[in-house]
Protein backbone atom coordinates (compact mmCIF):
# COMPACT_ATOMS: atom_id res chain seq x y z
CA UNK A 1 0.00 0.00 0.00
CA UNK A 2 1.63 3.52 -0.80
CA UNK A 3 2.98 5.29 1.75
CA UNK A 4 0.50 8.32 1.68
CA UNK A 5 -2.64 5.94 2.15
CA UNK A 6 -0.91 4.11 5.19
CA UNK A 7 -0.11 7.73 6.53
CA UNK A 8 -4.09 8.18 6.27
CA UNK A 9 -5.39 5.32 7.63
CA UNK A 10 -2.50 5.35 11.17
CA UNK A 11 -4.02 9.24 11.39
CA UNK A 12 -7.49 7.94 11.14
CA UNK A 13 -7.19 4.90 13.57
CA UNK A 14 -5.13 7.37 16.31
CA UNK A 15 -7.95 10.17 16.26
CA UNK A 16 -10.05 10.48 19.58
CA UNK A 17 -12.55 10.83 16.88
CA UNK A 18 -13.05 7.29 16.17
CA UNK A 19 -13.17 6.29 19.92
CA UNK A 20 -15.46 9.38 20.79
CA UNK A 21 -18.84 8.04 20.89
CA UNK A 22 -19.59 10.61 18.53
CA UNK A 23 -20.42 8.66 15.32
CA UNK A 24 -20.56 12.00 13.17
CA UNK A 25 -17.15 13.51 13.73
CA UNK A 26 -15.76 9.64 12.82
CA UNK A 27 -17.93 9.73 9.54
CA UNK A 28 -15.85 13.34 8.33
CA UNK A 29 -12.78 12.19 9.59
CA UNK A 30 -13.22 9.03 7.61
CA UNK A 31 -14.68 10.31 4.28
CA UNK A 32 -12.47 13.02 4.33
CA UNK A 33 -9.41 10.50 4.15
CA UNK A 34 -11.34 8.77 1.62
CA UNK A 35 -11.27 11.90 -0.63
CA UNK A 36 -7.37 12.64 0.19
CA UNK A 37 -6.48 8.97 -0.35
CA UNK A 38 -8.56 8.10 -3.82
CA UNK A 39 -7.71 11.87 -4.92
CA UNK A 40 -11.84 11.63 -5.60
CA UNK A 41 -14.62 14.56 -5.92
CA UNK A 42 -17.38 12.75 -4.07
CA UNK A 43 -17.66 9.87 -0.75
CA UNK A 44 -20.37 8.72 1.12
CA UNK A 45 -21.74 6.42 3.58
CA UNK A 46 -24.80 4.45 2.84
CA UNK A 47 -26.42 2.44 5.13
CA UNK A 48 -29.20 -0.41 4.75
CA UNK A 49 -32.48 0.11 6.14
CA UNK A 50 -34.01 -2.31 9.01
CA UNK A 51 -36.21 -4.16 6.06
CA UNK A 52 -33.23 -4.49 4.07
CA UNK A 53 -35.42 -2.97 1.13
CA UNK A 54 -33.67 0.04 0.25
CA UNK A 55 -30.14 1.94 0.87
CA UNK A 56 -29.75 5.48 2.91
CA UNK A 57 -27.27 7.85 2.60
CA UNK A 58 -25.96 8.76 6.47
CA UNK A 59 -23.22 11.31 5.21
CA UNK A 60 -21.97 12.35 1.59
CA UNK A 61 -19.17 15.11 1.31
CA UNK A 62 -18.89 16.55 -2.27
CA UNK A 63 -15.76 18.80 -2.69
CA UNK A 64 -16.54 19.30 -6.74
CA UNK A 65 -19.66 21.34 -5.39
CA UNK A 66 -18.92 22.02 -1.54
CA UNK A 67 -21.60 20.32 -0.31
CA UNK A 68 -22.93 17.73 2.10
CA UNK A 69 -25.91 15.68 1.18
CA UNK A 70 -27.87 13.23 3.21
CA UNK A 71 -31.26 11.51 3.43
CA UNK A 72 -30.59 9.84 -0.09
CA UNK A 73 -32.86 7.15 -0.59
CA UNK A 74 -31.81 4.20 -2.59
CA UNK A 75 -35.31 1.34 -3.00
CA UNK A 76 -33.70 -2.34 -3.90
CA UNK A 77 -36.81 -2.36 -6.31
CA UNK A 78 -35.58 0.22 -8.13
CA UNK A 79 -32.02 -1.19 -8.61
CA UNK A 80 -32.40 -4.64 -8.22
CA UNK A 81 -28.92 -5.27 -10.69
CA UNK A 82 -27.08 -2.64 -8.10
CA UNK A 83 -28.89 -4.42 -4.73
CA UNK A 84 -27.79 -8.04 -6.07
CA UNK A 85 -24.08 -7.13 -6.54
CA UNK A 86 -24.22 -5.89 -2.58
CA UNK A 87 -25.95 -9.44 -1.52
CA UNK A 88 -22.69 -10.80 -2.57
CA UNK A 89 -20.99 -8.54 0.39
CA UNK A 90 -17.94 -8.02 -2.02
CA UNK A 91 -16.04 -4.57 -3.04
CA UNK A 92 -17.70 -3.39 -6.33
CA UNK A 93 -14.57 -2.33 -8.48
CA UNK A 94 -16.90 -0.01 -11.34
CA UNK A 95 -14.23 1.14 -13.61
CA UNK A 96 -16.61 2.46 -16.10
CA UNK A 97 -19.66 2.75 -13.67
CA UNK A 98 -22.24 3.34 -17.05
CA UNK A 99 -21.61 0.20 -18.08
CA UNK A 100 -20.65 -2.22 -15.46
CA UNK A 101 -23.38 -5.10 -14.37
CA UNK A 102 -23.43 -3.57 -10.61
CA UNK A 103 -23.95 0.03 -11.36
CA UNK A 104 -25.26 0.71 -14.89
CA UNK A 105 -28.72 1.07 -13.26
CA UNK A 106 -27.36 4.67 -11.79
CA UNK A 107 -26.20 5.88 -15.22
CA UNK A 108 -29.37 8.01 -16.67
CA UNK A 109 -30.86 9.37 -12.94
CA UNK A 110 -27.51 9.62 -11.08
CA UNK A 111 -24.26 9.57 -12.94
CA UNK A 112 -24.67 11.34 -15.81
CA UNK A 113 -26.19 14.54 -14.06
CA UNK A 114 -23.40 14.33 -12.02
CA UNK A 115 -20.48 13.68 -14.30
CA UNK A 116 -19.38 10.74 -12.63
CA UNK A 117 -17.43 8.17 -14.39
CA UNK A 118 -16.55 5.21 -12.10
CA UNK A 119 -17.24 3.88 -8.75
CA UNK A 120 -15.58 1.70 -6.42
CA UNK A 121 -17.95 0.91 -3.36
CA UNK A 122 -16.91 -1.35 -0.29
CA UNK A 123 -19.24 -2.95 2.67
CA UNK A 124 -19.06 -2.07 5.74
CA UNK A 125 -19.91 -4.46 8.24
CA UNK A 126 -20.49 -4.88 12.28
CA UNK A 127 -20.85 -7.44 14.41
CA UNK A 128 -20.27 -10.08 11.08
CA UNK A 129 -22.91 -8.35 9.25
CA UNK A 130 -23.09 -6.07 6.19
CA UNK A 131 -25.02 -2.95 6.86
CA UNK A 132 -23.57 -0.73 4.43
CA UNK A 133 -21.07 0.66 1.94
CA UNK A 134 -18.58 2.96 1.23
CA UNK A 135 -19.27 4.68 -2.05
CA UNK A 136 -16.41 6.46 -3.22
CA UNK A 137 -17.27 8.26 -6.91
CA UNK A 138 -14.58 9.49 -9.57
CA UNK A 139 -15.71 12.70 -11.32
CA UNK A 140 -14.82 12.46 -15.06
CA UNK A 141 -13.80 9.19 -17.19
CA UNK A 142 -12.93 5.99 -16.80
CA UNK A 143 -10.88 4.94 -13.59
CA UNK A 144 -8.44 1.88 -12.88
CA UNK A 145 -8.93 1.44 -9.49
CA UNK A 146 -5.80 -0.27 -7.90
CA UNK A 147 -5.44 -3.16 -5.18
CA UNK A 148 -3.90 -0.81 -2.54
CA UNK A 149 -7.21 1.58 -3.26
CA UNK A 150 -9.49 -1.00 -2.81
CA UNK A 151 -7.30 -2.17 0.72
CA UNK A 152 -7.38 1.05 2.00
CA UNK A 153 -10.90 1.45 1.61
CA UNK A 154 -11.51 -1.56 3.18
CA UNK A 155 -9.16 -0.79 5.85
CA UNK A 156 -11.63 2.81 6.37
CA UNK A 157 -15.00 0.62 6.34
CA UNK A 158 -13.64 -1.57 9.49
CA UNK A 159 -12.02 1.64 11.05
CA UNK A 160 -16.16 3.08 10.71
CA UNK A 161 -16.94 -0.50 12.39
CA UNK A 162 -14.82 0.51 15.16
CA UNK A 163 -16.59 4.05 15.57
CA UNK A 164 -19.94 2.68 15.61
CA UNK A 165 -18.54 -0.26 18.27
CA UNK A 166 -17.50 3.26 20.40
CA UNK A 167 -20.95 4.68 19.59
CA UNK A 168 -22.81 1.84 20.75
CA UNK A 169 -20.48 1.64 23.81
CA UNK A 170 -21.12 5.34 25.31
CA UNK A 171 -25.07 4.31 24.24
CA UNK A 172 -24.96 0.97 26.74
CA UNK A 173 -22.48 3.13 29.41
CA UNK A 174 -25.21 6.16 29.07
CA UNK A 175 -27.86 3.46 29.72
CA UNK A 176 -25.76 1.54 32.58
CA UNK A 177 -24.98 4.81 34.51
CA UNK A 178 -28.60 6.20 33.79
CA UNK A 179 -29.92 2.51 35.11
CA UNK A 180 -27.11 3.28 37.99
CA UNK A 181 -28.35 6.26 39.26
CA UNK A 182 -31.87 5.18 38.82
CA UNK A 183 -31.08 2.12 41.26
CA UNK A 184 -28.68 4.65 43.62
CA UNK A 185 -32.33 6.60 44.26
CA UNK A 186 -34.92 3.67 44.56
CA UNK A 187 -31.98 1.92 47.22
CA UNK A 188 -31.27 5.19 49.01
CA UNK A 189 -35.48 5.13 48.94
CA UNK A 190 -36.36 1.74 49.76
CA UNK A 191 -33.34 1.95 52.47
CA UNK A 192 -35.11 4.85 53.74
CA UNK A 193 -38.83 3.11 53.90
CA UNK A 194 -37.14 0.16 55.58
CA UNK A 195 -35.05 2.39 58.32
CA UNK A 196 -38.52 3.63 58.77
CA UNK A 197 -40.27 0.20 59.29
CA UNK A 198 -37.69 -0.98 60.79
CA UNK A 199 -38.24 2.10 63.55
CA UNK A 200 -41.60 1.10 63.37
CA UNK A 201 -40.99 -2.30 64.12
CA UNK A 202 -38.51 -1.59 66.77
CA UNK A 203 -40.76 0.66 69.13
CA UNK A 204 -43.67 -1.68 68.01
CA UNK A 205 -41.25 -4.59 69.74
CA UNK A 206 -40.81 -2.80 72.81
CA UNK A 207 -44.06 -1.41 73.50
CA UNK A 208 -45.55 -5.29 73.42
CA UNK A 209 -42.55 -6.39 74.98
CA UNK A 210 -43.36 -3.90 77.72
CA UNK A 211 -47.16 -4.87 77.55
CA UNK A 212 -46.02 -8.41 78.13
CA UNK A 213 -43.77 -7.23 81.38
CA UNK A 214 -47.00 -5.90 82.74
CA UNK A 215 -49.31 -8.71 81.94
CA UNK A 216 -46.56 -11.02 83.53
CA UNK A 217 -46.89 -8.78 86.68
CA UNK A 218 -50.33 -8.25 86.55
CA UNK A 219 -50.66 -11.80 86.87
CA UNK A 220 -48.28 -12.49 89.43
CA UNK A 221 -50.59 -9.30 91.26
CA UNK A 222 -53.48 -11.49 90.99
CA UNK A 223 -52.25 -14.49 92.55
CA UNK A 224 -50.33 -12.65 94.91
CA UNK A 225 -53.68 -10.69 96.25
CA UNK A 226 -55.44 -14.02 96.66
CA UNK A 227 -52.35 -15.46 98.58
CA UNK A 228 -52.31 -12.96 100.58
CA UNK A 229 -55.86 -12.62 101.53
CA UNK A 230 -55.38 -16.51 102.87
CA UNK A 231 -53.09 -16.03 105.88
CA UNK A 232 -54.72 -12.34 106.44
CA UNK A 233 -57.90 -13.81 106.69
CA UNK A 234 -56.68 -16.59 109.40
CA UNK A 235 -55.00 -13.36 111.11
CA UNK A 236 -57.84 -11.68 111.27
CA UNK A 237 -60.28 -15.03 112.56
CA UNK A 238 -57.44 -15.58 115.18
CA UNK A 239 -57.70 -12.06 116.35
CA UNK A 240 -61.68 -11.91 116.97
CA UNK A 241 -61.82 -15.25 118.54
CA UNK A 242 -59.09 -13.45 120.84
CA UNK A 243 -61.33 -10.64 121.06
CA UNK A 244 -63.76 -12.89 122.05
CA UNK A 245 -61.72 -14.59 124.76
CA UNK A 246 -61.20 -11.30 126.18
CA UNK A 247 -64.56 -10.34 126.63
CA UNK A 248 -65.41 -13.62 128.80
CA UNK A 249 -62.43 -12.74 130.94
CA UNK A 250 -63.43 -9.47 131.31
CA UNK A 251 -67.08 -10.74 132.24
CA UNK A 252 -66.21 -13.22 134.77
CA UNK A 253 -63.69 -10.48 136.26
CA UNK A 254 -66.98 -8.08 136.45
CA UNK A 255 -68.73 -10.92 138.26
CA UNK A 256 -66.11 -11.56 140.52
CA UNK A 257 -66.54 -15.83 139.06
CA UNK A 258 -62.82 -16.03 137.12
CA UNK A 259 -61.43 -19.34 138.32
CA UNK A 260 -57.71 -20.31 138.23
CA UNK A 261 -58.52 -23.10 135.68
CA UNK A 262 -60.76 -20.61 133.46
CA UNK A 263 -57.71 -17.90 133.16
CA UNK A 264 -55.39 -21.00 132.58
CA UNK A 265 -57.54 -21.46 129.51
CA UNK A 266 -57.72 -18.28 128.65
CA UNK A 267 -54.48 -17.46 128.29
CA UNK A 268 -53.74 -20.54 126.72
CA UNK A 269 -56.20 -19.61 123.99
CA UNK A 270 -54.77 -16.26 123.85
CA UNK A 271 -51.69 -17.52 123.10
CA UNK A 272 -52.82 -20.01 120.61
CA UNK A 273 -54.45 -17.04 118.66
CA UNK A 274 -51.84 -15.10 118.56
CA UNK A 275 -49.10 -17.58 117.35
CA UNK A 276 -51.55 -18.34 114.63
CA UNK A 277 -52.04 -14.82 113.57
CA UNK A 278 -48.57 -14.05 114.03
CA UNK A 279 -47.52 -16.63 111.91
CA UNK A 280 -49.72 -15.42 109.05
CA UNK A 281 -48.97 -12.49 109.11
CA UNK A 282 -45.29 -13.17 108.90
CA UNK A 283 -46.57 -15.54 105.93
CA UNK A 284 -48.37 -12.45 104.09
CA UNK A 285 -45.17 -10.03 104.68
CA UNK A 286 -42.86 -12.69 103.51
CA UNK A 287 -45.12 -12.49 100.11
CA UNK A 288 -45.63 -8.94 99.78
CA UNK A 289 -41.49 -8.25 100.46
CA UNK A 290 -40.58 -11.15 97.86
CA UNK A 291 -43.13 -9.97 95.14
CA UNK A 292 -42.28 -5.99 95.75
CA UNK A 293 -38.05 -7.56 95.18
CA UNK A 294 -39.51 -9.44 92.04
CA UNK A 295 -41.53 -6.46 90.50
CA UNK A 296 -38.75 -4.42 91.24
CA UNK A 297 -36.12 -6.80 89.53
CA UNK A 298 -38.45 -7.05 86.47
CA UNK A 299 -37.96 -3.04 86.09
CA UNK A 300 -34.35 -2.71 86.46
CA UNK A 301 -31.34 -4.39 84.38
CA UNK A 302 -28.87 -2.85 87.37
CA UNK A 303 -25.58 -5.04 88.07
CA UNK A 304 -26.25 -6.22 90.95
CA UNK A 305 -23.86 -8.64 93.38
CA UNK A 306 -26.35 -11.70 94.01
CA UNK A 307 -26.60 -15.07 95.65
CA UNK A 308 -27.95 -17.09 93.17
CA UNK A 309 -29.72 -20.19 95.22
CA UNK A 310 -31.32 -17.31 97.63
CA UNK A 311 -32.48 -15.51 94.66
CA UNK A 312 -34.20 -18.13 92.77
CA UNK A 313 -35.56 -19.40 95.78
CA UNK A 314 -37.46 -15.64 96.13
CA UNK A 315 -38.34 -15.81 92.94
CA UNK A 316 -39.93 -19.22 92.98
CA UNK A 317 -41.82 -18.08 96.61
CA UNK A 318 -43.01 -14.81 94.61
CA UNK A 319 -44.47 -17.37 92.26
CA UNK A 320 -45.98 -19.52 94.67
CA UNK A 321 -49.71 -18.89 94.05
CA UNK A 322 -49.25 -19.70 90.21
CA UNK A 323 -47.12 -23.03 90.85
CA UNK A 324 -49.97 -24.01 93.56
CA UNK A 325 -52.80 -23.59 91.67
CA UNK A 326 -51.42 -25.85 88.70
CA UNK A 327 -50.05 -28.05 91.22
CA UNK A 328 -46.38 -27.77 90.41
CA UNK A 329 -43.44 -28.96 93.04
CA UNK A 330 -40.43 -26.88 92.12
CA UNK A 331 -36.88 -28.23 93.22
CA UNK A 332 -33.92 -26.18 92.86
CA UNK A 333 -30.18 -27.65 93.56
CA UNK A 334 -27.56 -24.99 94.04
CA UNK A 335 -24.77 -24.59 96.52
CA UNK A 336 -25.73 -22.32 99.18
CA UNK A 337 -22.47 -19.58 99.20
CA UNK A 338 -22.31 -19.02 95.39
CA UNK A 339 -22.32 -15.19 94.89
CA UNK A 340 -22.55 -13.75 91.30
CA UNK A 341 -21.93 -10.27 89.66
CA UNK A 342 -25.45 -10.30 87.40
CA UNK A 343 -28.28 -8.36 86.32
CA UNK A 344 -30.65 -9.88 88.87
CA UNK A 345 -33.63 -8.25 86.91
CA UNK A 346 -33.34 -10.38 83.81
CA UNK A 347 -32.33 -13.72 85.41
CA UNK A 348 -35.90 -12.69 87.00
CA UNK A 349 -37.88 -12.11 84.23
CA UNK A 350 -36.34 -15.17 82.34
CA UNK A 351 -37.26 -17.72 85.27
CA UNK A 352 -40.97 -16.11 85.74
CA UNK A 353 -41.33 -16.49 81.89
CA UNK A 354 -40.29 -20.20 81.93
CA UNK A 355 -42.35 -20.77 84.74
CA UNK A 356 -45.57 -19.24 83.37
CA UNK A 357 -44.75 -21.10 80.17
CA UNK A 358 -44.58 -24.08 81.83
CA UNK A 359 -48.13 -23.81 84.02
CA UNK A 360 -49.87 -22.14 80.91
CA UNK A 361 -48.61 -24.79 77.91
CA UNK A 362 -46.78 -27.69 79.76
CA UNK A 363 -48.78 -28.78 82.63
CA UNK A 364 -52.41 -28.13 81.55
CA UNK A 365 -54.87 -31.23 82.57
CA UNK A 366 -51.74 -32.72 83.89
CA UNK A 367 -51.03 -33.88 87.78
CA UNK A 368 -47.81 -34.52 89.67
CA UNK A 369 -46.23 -31.74 87.75
CA UNK A 370 -42.19 -30.83 88.62
CA UNK A 371 -39.63 -28.31 87.57
CA UNK A 372 -36.12 -28.55 88.59
CA UNK A 373 -33.74 -25.51 88.25
CA UNK A 374 -29.81 -26.81 88.70
CA UNK A 375 -27.06 -24.54 88.81
CA UNK A 376 -23.42 -26.07 88.19
CA UNK A 377 -20.59 -23.70 87.92
CA UNK A 378 -17.70 -23.90 85.53
CA UNK A 379 -14.60 -21.69 87.36
CA UNK A 380 -12.35 -22.22 84.51
CA UNK A 381 -14.54 -20.74 81.76
CA UNK A 382 -16.25 -18.31 84.15
CA UNK A 383 -19.68 -19.57 83.70
CA UNK A 384 -22.34 -21.11 85.20
CA UNK A 385 -24.63 -23.75 83.63
CA UNK A 386 -28.82 -22.68 85.03
CA UNK A 387 -30.50 -26.00 83.62
CA UNK A 388 -34.77 -25.31 83.54
CA UNK A 389 -36.63 -28.49 83.23
CA UNK A 390 -40.26 -29.37 83.78
CA UNK A 391 -41.96 -32.78 83.46
CA UNK A 392 -44.83 -31.49 81.09
CA UNK A 393 -46.06 -32.27 77.74
CA UNK A 394 -43.38 -31.07 75.70
CA UNK A 395 -43.47 -30.07 71.76
CA UNK A 396 -42.63 -31.68 68.64
CA UNK A 397 -39.33 -30.85 66.50
CA UNK A 398 -41.74 -27.94 64.31
CA UNK A 399 -42.42 -26.32 67.49
CA UNK A 400 -38.97 -26.27 69.17
CA UNK A 401 -37.46 -25.07 66.35
CA UNK A 402 -39.88 -21.85 65.95
CA UNK A 403 -40.14 -21.36 70.15
CA UNK A 404 -37.70 -18.04 70.39
CA UNK A 405 -39.25 -16.67 67.11
CA UNK A 406 -41.30 -13.61 68.63
CA UNK A 407 -45.05 -13.65 68.59
CA UNK A 408 -44.88 -17.26 68.07
CA UNK A 409 -47.34 -19.08 70.20
CA UNK A 410 -49.40 -22.38 70.29
CA UNK A 411 -52.07 -20.21 72.07
CA UNK A 412 -52.88 -17.94 69.71
CA UNK A 413 -56.17 -16.48 70.83
CA UNK A 414 -56.02 -17.54 74.40
CA UNK A 415 -54.54 -14.78 76.02
CA UNK A 416 -51.03 -16.14 74.23
CA UNK A 417 -48.87 -13.22 72.82
CA UNK A 418 -45.89 -15.15 71.73
CA UNK A 419 -43.21 -12.80 73.65
CA UNK A 420 -42.52 -15.03 76.80
CA UNK A 421 -40.29 -17.31 75.27
CA UNK A 422 -38.52 -13.96 72.77
CA UNK A 423 -38.17 -12.04 76.31
CA UNK A 424 -35.95 -15.18 77.75
CA UNK A 425 -33.80 -15.00 74.71
CA UNK A 426 -32.95 -11.53 74.65
CA UNK A 427 -32.56 -11.17 78.44
CA UNK A 428 -29.85 -14.52 78.07
CA UNK A 429 -27.90 -13.21 74.93
CA UNK A 430 -27.93 -9.63 75.67
CA UNK A 431 -28.77 -8.45 79.39
CA UNK A 432 -26.70 -11.36 80.98
CA UNK A 433 -24.23 -12.04 77.70
CA UNK A 434 -24.72 -15.56 77.40
CA UNK A 435 -26.04 -18.57 75.39
CA UNK A 436 -29.33 -20.91 75.74
CA UNK A 437 -30.65 -23.96 74.01
CA UNK A 438 -34.12 -25.81 74.27
CA UNK A 439 -34.85 -29.30 73.91
CA UNK A 440 -38.22 -31.50 73.85
CA UNK A 441 -39.82 -33.96 72.62
CA UNK A 442 -43.48 -34.93 73.00
CA UNK A 443 -44.77 -36.24 76.57
CA UNK A 444 -41.22 -35.96 77.69
CA UNK A 445 -40.77 -32.18 79.36
CA UNK A 446 -39.29 -28.90 77.94
CA UNK A 447 -35.52 -28.06 78.96
CA UNK A 448 -33.76 -25.22 78.62
CA UNK A 449 -30.24 -24.44 79.55
CA UNK A 450 -28.43 -21.20 79.75
CA UNK A 451 -25.11 -20.96 80.20
CA UNK A 452 -23.82 -17.28 81.38
CA UNK A 453 -21.04 -15.50 83.02
CA UNK A 454 -20.04 -15.34 86.14
CA UNK A 455 -19.12 -11.77 86.09
CA UNK A 456 -20.46 -9.68 84.11
CA UNK A 457 -18.87 -6.35 82.70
Amino acid sequence: MRQQLVQLLYGVSISSDLDSGNVELAERLILNAVLDGLEIGRAGIWLLNKENTAIECRLLLDRENGKEIQMLVLPRDAYPDYFKALDTQRTITAVDAHTDPATYEFSESYLTPLNIGAMLDAPIRYKGKMIGIFCCEHIGSERHWTEDECSFIGALADLYGRALSAQENERINAELERANQHLEERVVERTRTLEKTLSELTEMQEKLIEAEKMASLGNLVAGIAHEVNTPIGIAVTANSSAKDKLSEVDKLIQSNTLTKAALIESINHLNECFKISFTNLERAAKLISDFKQTAVDQSSLDLLETNIKDYLENILHSLMPLTRSHNVTVNVNCVDDFELITVPGALSQIIMNLVNNSCVHGFVGRQDNQINISVNIDEAQGVYLLCYKDNGHGMDTETLHKVFEPFFTTKRGSGGSGLGMSIVYNLATQALQGEVSAASSPSNGMTVNFKLPIKLA
